[in-house]
């Protein structure tokens, strides 16, 4: 028994006190028994019959708890879980605006590279050429020669240009300012003198480099060039009368043997003594006398040998216009996911396969959801169908839906529709399941007879009642049902049933960076898809499991 001066007394108390005296002063009379008299002199009105209104009697039932009001302000005290929505959310709208933006290529457009090149030199003379268009507007034209553009830092001044042909004497060649690109130059490089250079205004900084690089590639063809390959400093001291050469080989090969010759074919040249260039892991350098410049590049056991001579002899960049597709070109400013191996734009293909993903698993869930819960509601409430819909759901769930995918990618035409029919056959099962379970646990309840006894239509008692107590798990299937369908559609395409090659995909484009994985330079192709996939994945079961436990009733204090 509490005492008379706890809180809980002393405000039980006032609440009497305040309803007696607001009966007092509804009273006709201070007496408790009226004469015949007195009764004759009340109104008529006193004993008029008050109105029956079932929705006003069904509603003293309930509180002004509001279910959905309470589950928002759960969820958004999960401060994860709201950044994740927010990052699912920028996602989501982003994949569908991106084709709306400028300068945006079609997903299955091959690339090719440009009718000129592009010239980027460092401040400390490093050059980089490639036939990607670096410049807006349309490229100049008029005159013979190749277009090159060329781009200087700010310090260099106005630069100045030198062509030659192989071995000769440089020519002096103006550059002209672009109007429409503020830093830019071009000029016309003739075909008959194709190596070029270029000087700063004071002469103290150039791109011909004190260096040549040799590089061997898989087919033991071997290239040399003028353009820097390695990073850091070059090595310093180079002996008299010597140019300083960088080689590289394949792995296999081991430490290269290096000989040098001269341009006479039988001379099988004298060995050089290689170092290992400690800047650049793969990389070795030699001191060619000027006199044999000839390299012949071999194995470190003989076995290997490179199938020509490299010319270790300082010369300008050569100008060589690029006529194939841009492809396996790494991340850069103009492909900022790179592009793969028939020259298609990964930026474009990344976003539109995420579009199509994204498409095949919200799809996927509605139907689970629609279907999933009328007939998990049916076969909860309709005691005719248990039975049937027992039996159909042990059937159905006894069979592998790895099959059931395989199948009916055989029996129909491959496709986006395809692959939402292969997977919306058996994904409704397991939650009709489970809300069945949840309809025959809770559907005769104290609180829903309540309901009943107070006129609560089925429909009502249906949302206000059973529905919250299902809301939090379905909603968490419906988060792992989106990119549990992503990963149903990137199996398919592993195993090479899945969309055709022209539509893009999270799955083809996983499939098709699986096997570049091995190849350092073009793992960029399985890295970004495969983020992109797990970005998806996590934002998902985050958000779905959040909002799964903001939705039970249970939190909901």
């Amino acid at each position: 028994m509490s005492s008379k001066y706890s809180p809980k007394e002393k405000i039980s108390r006032k609440l009497e006190q305040s309803i007696e005296e607001h009966l007092s002063s509804l009273a006709v009379s201070e007496k408790d028994d009226l004469s015949q008299e007195e009764i004759e002199t009340l109104g008529s009105d006193l004993f008029e019959f008050a109105e029956y209104d079932e929705k006003e009697a069904e509603r003293t039932g309930y509180s002004n708890y509001s279910y959905w009001r309470s589950t928002v302000r759960m969820f958004f005290k999960n401060k994860v879980a709201v950044s994740m929505l927010a990052i699912m959310l920028i996602l989501l709208v982003f994949t569908f605006i991106q084709p709306l933006l400028p300068n945006q290529h079609d997903p299955n457009e091959v690339n090719y590279y440009e009718n000129a090149l592009w010239m980027v030199v460092e401040e400390d003379g490093d050059v980089s050429i490639d036939g990607v268009k670096l410049t807006k507007g349309d490229l100049i034209e008029g005159e013979e020669g190749i277009l090159t553009y060329v781009k200087t830092p700010k310090s260099w001044g106005t630069p100045l240009a030198y062509v030659e042909e192989q071995g000769g004497t440089p020519t002096e060649i103006a550059l002209t300012q672009d109007p429409q690109n503020a830093g830019w130059y071009y000029v016309f490089v003739p075909d008959e003198m194709p190596y070029l250079y270029v000087t700063s205004e004071d002469g103290a900084y150039t791109t011909l480099q004190p260096a040549v690089w040799v590089t061997v590639d898989d087919k033991n063809l071997v290239y040399t060039q003028g353009t820097k390959l390695t990073s850091g400093d070059l090595v310093e001291n180079t002996e008299a009368n010597c140019v300083l050469a960088y080689v590289t080989v394949p792995e296999s090969w081991g430490v290269p043997q290096i000989n040098a010759g001269t341009i006479s074919l039988t001379d099988t040249g004298s060995p050089l003594e290689v170092h290992a260039d400690p800047n650049n892991p793969g990389w070795y350098y030699v001191f060619v006398p000027s006199d044999t410049p000839m390299l012949t590049v071999i194995s470190e056991d003989g076995s290997m040998r490179g199938g020509n001579k490299a010319l270790a002899r300082l010369s300008p960049t050569e100008i060589v216009l690029e006529t194939s597709f841009v492809k396996n070109k790494a991340p850069n400013s103009v492909y900022w996911f790179g592009t793969d191996s028939v020259g298609r734009d990964l930026w474009a293909r990344m976003w539109g396969g995420t579009r199509t993903s994204l498409l095949i698993g919200l799809i996927v869930a509605g139907i689970e959801a629609v279907v999933g819960i009328l007939i998990g509601l049916l076969w909860g409430y309709v005691r005719k169908l248990d039975f049937f819909l027992t039996e159909l759901y042990n059937v159905i769930n006894n069979i592998p839906s790895t099959i059931i995918l395989i199948l009916a990618s055989y029996i129909m035409r491959p496709g986006v529709v395809t692959l939402i029919v292969a997977m919306s056959i058996t994904s409704w099962i397991g939650l009709a399941r489970f809300i069945r379970n949840q309809v025959l646990i809770i559907r005769d309840r104290d609180f829903n007879l309540a309901s009943r006894c107070l006129g609560t239509p089925t429909r009502r008692v249906i949302v206000k009642n059973l529905l919250p107590h299902m809301v939090s798990v379905v909603m968490l299937r419906m988060a792992l049902a989106i990119p549990g369908a992503i990963g149903s559609e990137v199996f398919m395409a592993y195993i090479g049933l899945g969309l055709p090659l022209d539509t893009p995909s999270l799955g083809n484009l996983v499939e098709r960076g699986r096997g570049l994985m091995m190849a350092p330079t073009l793992r960029y192709q399985l890295i970004v898809p495969a983020i992109i996939l797990s970005v998806i994945t996590i934002c998902f079961y985050l958000v779905g499991n959040a909002f799964s436990d903001a939705a039970d009733p249970k939190n909901h204090i």
